[in-house]
C-alpha cells in the first residue's frame, strides 16, 4: 500500500478543497467502472464501500411514486449520484477488518482499489457526502477515459472473458429481490435460445456472462447453474429441461413443495440426474 504521507496518485480540486483518489490497484487512466473504495489509514479505523458506475444512466424518479419522490428530494441524489450514473453501496462506508482483506477482495473480483482519504468518524451525513463525492470523481475519471476512446469497440470474440461486466451485473443482481432475479433468469433463458437459433455467437457469449453473474447472486437452492447449462444446449430436450428448471424456481419461491417434487421427478427423468438430497424447505 502507498504510504499516506506520500502525494496521492490523483488529486482533484473542487471548491478550493483537494479531493484525493489514490489507485492502489488499477490504472487511473483506465478506470474499470467498479471499485472498492476505502477511507482512513492503518492507524485509524478503515471504512469501505463499493463504487458502481452504471453503463446506462437511470432516472430513479421514474421508479418512485410521486409523493415519495417529493419527500425524498435531494436525498436520492446523495445516495445514487446526479443522474444515477454512479453510486456507492452501501451509501455510508462501513468498517472493514484490514487493508489486506480489501486488497485480496479487489484482486479476486477484478476491481479497482482506491483510497479516498481520511474520513470524519461518527458523522454519518459527512461520511455519506464524502463517499458520494469520491464516486463522482471516479465517474469523471472514467468518463475522460471513455471520451479518449470514441470509436466503437468491436464485439468480443466468443470465449474472451468479460469479468468487469460480470462484476457490475452481479452487484446489480444483488440489489434485486428473488422474484425480480427469477424474472431476469427467465428472460435470459429466452435470449439464449434466440441466440442459439439465430447462430449469434457474440450474443450467446454475452448472455452466458449475464447468466453466470445471475447464478452467483441466486441462492443455490434455485439450481441456477443447471438452468445456465441447459440454456446453452441447442437441443429440443435441453430447451424443455431449461423450462422445467425455471418453473421449479417459481414453485420453490412460492413454497409450493408438492409442485417442486413433481418437477424434480420430471427433471430427473429428462436429465438423468438425481435431485439434491438437501431439504429445500429450510
Amino acid at each position: 500500500c502507498q504510504a499516506r504521507g506520500v502525494l496521492p496518485a490523483h488529486i482533484l480540486w473542487e471548491g478550493g478543497l483537494a479531493l484525493t483518489l489514490t489507485f492502489e490497484i488499477g490504472d487511473e487512466s483506465r478506470p474499470k467502472g467498479h471499485a472498492v473504495l476505502y477511507f482512513g489509514s492503518s492507524e485509524t479505523e478503515l471504512l469501505a464501500t463499493y463504487a458502481v458506475l452504471l453503463p446506462i444512466k437511470m432516472d430513479i424518479g421514474k421508479y418512485l411514486p410521486p409523493m415519495l419522490a417529493a419527500q425524498l428530494g435531494g436525498a436520492v441524489g446523495d445516495l445514487l449520484g446526479d443522474g444515477a450514473g454512479g453510486f456507492a453501496v452501501p451509501p455510508v462506508p462501513e468498517p472493514v477488518e484490514s487493508i489486506e482483506w480489501l486488497r485480496h477482495l479487489a484482486e479476486v473480483r477484478g476491481d479497482d482499489l482506491i483510497w479516498g482519504g481520511n474520513i470524519t468518524l461518527g458523522d454519518m451525513q459527512a461520511a455519506m457526502h464524502q463517499a458520494a463525492e469520491s464516486v463522482q470523481q471516479y465517474a469523471a475519471m472514467h468518463q475522460r477515459y471513455l471520451d479518449s476512446n470514441p470509436e466503437p469497440v468491436a464485439r468480443r470474440a466468443v470465449g474472451e472473458p468479460d469479468d468487469g461486466g460480470a462484476n457490475v451485473q452481479h452487484v446489480i443482481y444483488q440489489l434485486m429481490g428473488d422474484r425480480d432475479r427469477l424474472a431476469e433468469l427467465s428472460k435470459l433463458v429466452g435470449t439464449m435460445r434466440f441466440a442459439l437459433e439465430s447462430h449469434d455467437e457474440a450474443l450467446v457469449k454475452e448472455t452466458d456472462v449475464s447468466l453466470g453473474a445471475l447464478a452467483s447472486a441466486l441462492d443455490s437452492r434455485f439450481w441456477a447453474d443447471q438452468v445456465r447449462y441447459a440454456a446453452q444446449d441447442p437441443s429440443d430436450s435441453a430447451a424443455k429441461l431449461a423450462q422445467l428448471y425455471v418453473e421449479r424456481c417459481y414453485k420453490l419461491l412460492a413454497e409450493d413443495f408438492a409442485a417442486v417434487d413433481a418437477l424434480e421427478k420430471e427433471i430427473a427423468g429428462l436429465a438423468g440426474d438425481t435431485p439434491p438430497r438437501e431439504d429445500l424447505r429450510a
